[in-house]
């Protein structure tokens, strides 16, 4: 009894310890420094609170706070460096009619999809470095996104244009656009430029659209 109410107890400090610190996704080295043990009670500590369904596994080596990580921010700590985007990142801004079931993740890294993560399937998309830009961190730095305008770049570069609604730049929040053509223009793909001048044809942003079509 006195040895349950112990792990009990240290389950609840390790919870506690990693909520602190704002690592509602965690890997196995945080396990060791939370805890300042060695990497096998490490492993069997974590194993124990999977059992109790506290804690569960992405995959080898990666976890989460059940009760406190939601989707994104899950899909965004399994690889360094990359961030939720494309019509994901769009769906948690609120700027599409869709409800996807997956989760977009750009990165530098190849990952090969995780299915039925908290109900959603997390798909990696493979960039070259320096696609890696337009995002940032949300929720106490537990999620990396991509802003709102590198998201529908993104849909462009990977030619996802079905996930794109042809209304995007009216609705609230508003797109800002000087920042889309930034982003547009940097990404240095023709594709990207035709289908984003397009949008912006589209919405009633002709004199911008130029910009891309002259580049």
């Amino acid at each position: 009894m006195r040895a349950f109410i112990a792990i009990f107890m240290q389950t609840k400090e390790f919870v506690q310890s990693l909520l602190d610190r704002h690592l509602v996704v965690f890997k196995i080295n945080d396990v060791i420094k939370v805890l300042n043990t060695s990497r096998s009670y490490a492993k069997l500590f974590i194993h124990r609170c999977v059992k109790k369904e506290i804690v569960c596994r992405v995959e080898r080596g990666v976890y989460y706070l059940k009760t406190y990580a939601n989707e994104y921010e899950i899909a965004s700590n399994i690889l360094s460096p990359s961030y939720v985007s494309l019509i994901s990142a769009l769906a948690y801004y609120g700027l599409t009619t869709q409800i996807p079931r997956v989760v977009y993740v750009v990165s530098t890294k190849r990952h090969k999809m995780i299915r039925n993560v908290e109900g959603f399937d997390i798909l990696f998309r493979h960039v070259k470095k320096d696609l890696m830009f337009g995002y940032h961190k949300e929720l106490n730095g537990n999620l990396f996104i991509a802003d709102p305008e590198k998201a529908i770049v993104d849909i462009y570069y990977f030619n996802e244009v079905n996930d794109l609604d042809e209304d995007v730049l009216r609705k609230p929040p508003r797109i800002n656009i000087s920042k889309l053509l930034m982003y547009a223009k940097q990404s240095r793909s023709k594709r990207v430029a035709k289908g984003v001048a397009e949008l912006l044809r589209k919405n009633g942003h002709g004199r911008e659209a130029k910009e891309l079509e002259i580049e």
